[in-house]
């Protein structure tokens, strides 16, 4: 290859790194994610997001909406390739056990298949509801990656934390619990 075309190709190679860089950089500042956890972070308490979706074991659709008013609940969300998502859903599970009649807990299978979400549950011995958000649309609305993501939710709809330390669960559980 000549100098000169040599020198073209690789200033156009250039080029489309740094196009692709600003592009990154870009998307980055202007995340117009306004999910739940942003919401939580920034002091506020925003009414859950509704999804309808369907129950990993086939059993009908959980419509988030309709459960207003009736419990509190522990939203999970998890899949199957997340290696934290073990340890935490089995702390939620435990959590049922002691909580179960006051509170709801939903699992939320994101970004995962059907079939995998299913084995890691029987493997995991989970045993509270989890309904399957394939793509993703779900966890988008409540935050985005990383997972797991467990939310709090108040009777009233209102959102009212975040797991983001272990005393947090403790701590939502018994607020939740008695509202």
């Amino acid at each position: 290859m000549a100098r000169p075309a040599r020198l073209t190709a690789q200033a156009l190679a250039l080029a489309v790194v740094v196009g692709l860089l600003v592009l990154l950089v870009w998307r980055v500042v202007h995340n117009d994610n306004n999910g739940v956890s942003q919401a939580l972070s920034a002091g506020r308490h925003p009414t859950a997001p509704a999804f309808d979706l369907k129950r990993l074991d086939g059993r009908g659709t959980i419509d988030l909406a309709s459960l207003r008013g009736k419990k509190p609940l522990v939203l999970d969300f998890w899949a199957s390739w997340c290696v934290p998502c073990i340890h935490e859903s089995k702390r939620l599970e435990a959590a049922r056990k002691r909580y179960g009649d006051r509170v709801a807990f939903i699992g939320v299978d994101t970004k995962d298949f059907s079939d995998d979400a299913r084995h890691w549950q029987r493997e995991h011995g989970i045993s509270y509801p989890s309904v399957h958000d394939g793509n993703g649309k779900v966890l988008a609305k409540w935050g985005g990656l990383p997972i797991p993501k467990i939310f709090f939710v108040a009777r009233s709809g209102k959102v009212v934390g975040e797991l983001v330390v272990e005393e947090d669960l403790p701590r939502y559980l018994r607020q939740i619990a008695e509202s």
